[in-house]
């Protein structure tokens, strides 16, 4: 998923300054739905605190359009070299991978972290009301960490009323991967420990972005978070019309991140764009189950995943066929390939391979991946990938020669049963001296193969590389 998310920021499949790119805030809120999920568990619709719920995970996806917005941004911000001119795509990923990798690996584990902890003291709360008749004190707990911050100890065992002013200013999980807690008592309130002059200059307040109390403002993280603009004028999502513009003007417009309509237009729109996109595959499922050239027809409503197999498909699983990783054929492995991209949500359909003009069978490509045609090659071994690479694209010169192709297929797709056989830096190595094959005669060879898609199993999403 991840690289085939820099893949669209690259070739700027959408606006980068205004929009969000897709894949990657889908996995990054769903991280945070996962979180909210933990810390304060899901509420069917009949919960009293189901509507505390939805709001929580909301705040989720705002945070994530944000996260989104600022990393695509600083990724695209490397996108010329210092003349100006676009940077070859491979280049690119290596001097950004290290954003992608903080924001989408280290950093967006403690983010995570840090919201279930938030997440559950939400639930916390709303549990310390239901109690506050007869337990109507809360109780500051010691932090579980093994090396606690020294700036929390001040307020362990403090006891306040529940709706005390104090625990708007000061509580558990007001420091990032703060591991202090409350519980609720009928044990009688205590002084506010003496804040030391630090507080005064700011040093003892909440963190950026864990100001507030999330159990009555139902927000995983507050909008003074770095990733949040710093008024409406600077928010990248703020579109307002013209007499819009002029109301808020004379209104003193504050900004309210979590429940603004252009944030909430912005998430909607991706909503919306992967439900058109499983209607879409919907209406073909439905196609392909009446074309008696299909069988095998799948359909995940959830995901969108789409499978068919045309019946002039080869297969190779015949007693004489060769065999490898102890037993699986070439066909065995294609339809593994098939079975792991339709559970990513992918459309692959096998392809018509029989086709014949004047008694000669046709050059033909296996599949055809989200609209793009491309043949399947499973690695077996530990040779170089540029040995496949140059056989597939004469496959490919021969096929886009054929009358009847209008658009000429430039993609193929490497699948990995032993996913110790990929290799990245194999790879662009590989690639590298594809680039610069040359023919008997020491002409350089045309290259008609020009994207390679890698299906690694145990990974989540397909590794696009592009031959530029």
């Amino acid at each position: 998923m991840l690289v085939k998310a820099l893949g669209n920021i690259y070739r700027k499949k959408f606006n980068i300054k205004t929009e969000i790119e897709p894949l990657l805030y889908g996995a990054v809120s769903g991280i945070f739905h996962q979180a909210a999920d933990e810390g304060f568990q899901p509420r069917t619709v009949t919960d009293p605190d189901h509507d505390f719920y939805e709001q929580l995970r909301h705040s989720g996806d705002v945070f994530s359009a944000f996260k989104v917005h600022r990393a695509q941004n600083d990724m695209a911000a490397r996108l010329l070299d210092s003349n100006g001119v676009l940077k070859p795509f491979n280049q690119w990923l290596k001097e950004v991978m290290p954003i992608a990798s903080h924001q989408c690996g280290a950093w967006l584990k403690t983010e995570y972290d840090t919201a279930v902890i938030r997440a559950h003291q939400a639930a916390d709360w709303q549990q310390f009301w239901r109690e506050a008749d007869v337990l109507p004190n809360l109780r500051w707990m010691p932090s579980t960490s093994v090396h606690p911050g020294e700036d929390h100890r001040r307020y362990w065992g403090t006891v306040r009323p529940i709706d005390d002013d104090f625990w708007n200013h000061h509580r558990p999980g007001d420091r990032w991967n703060c591991k202090c807690s409350l519980s609720s008592t009928d044990d009688p309130a205590t002084p506010i420990p003496a804040d030391s002059p630090e507080h005064h200059s700011g040093g003892n307040n909440p963190q950026s972005g864990l100001k507030g109390n999330p159990g009555t403002t139902a927000q995983i993280f507050s909008d003074d978070h770095p990733y949040f603009p710093d008024s409406c004028e600077h928010c990248p999502f703020y579109t307002p019309t013209i007499s819009d513009r002029l109301r808020y003007t004379f209104q003193n417009r504050k900004k309210h991140c979590n429940t603004c309509q252009y944030v909430n237009k912005r998430i909607e729109k991706i909503a919306n764009d992967k439900k058109e996109l499983i209607k879409k595959r919907r209406e073909e499922y439905r196609r392909l189950l009446k074309d008696d050239s299909y069988t095998s027809v799948k359909f995940d409503k959830k995901t969108g995943g789409l499978s068919a197999n045309h019946i002039g498909h080869i297969t190779h699983d015949g007693p004489r066929a060769e065999r490898f990783f102890g037993g699986l054929t070439s066909t065995d492995l294609e339809n593994e390939c098939q079975t792991l991209l339709f559970k990513m949500g992918h459309k692959v359909l096998f392809l018509d391979e029989l086709k014949r003009k004047n008694g000669q069978q046709l050059p033909a490509l296996d599949m055809e991946l989200d609209g793009v045609l491309m043949d399947i090659r499973s690695v077996t071994g530990n040779g170089w990938y540029s040995n496949i690479f140059g056989k597939k694209n004469d496959q490919l010169r021969r096929f886009n020669s054929r009358e009847d192709i209008s658009a000429s297929a430039d993609s193929l797709c490497l699948y990995f049963h032993n996913a110790h056989l990929f290799d990245r830096e194999k790879m662009e190595r590989s690639i590298n001296f594809f680039k610069y094959q040359r023919d008997n005669k020491g002409e350089p060879v045309e290259r008609y193969l020009k994207h390679v898609y890698c299906v690694v199993k145990g990974q989540k999403d397909i590794l696009i590389f592009d031959i530029e």
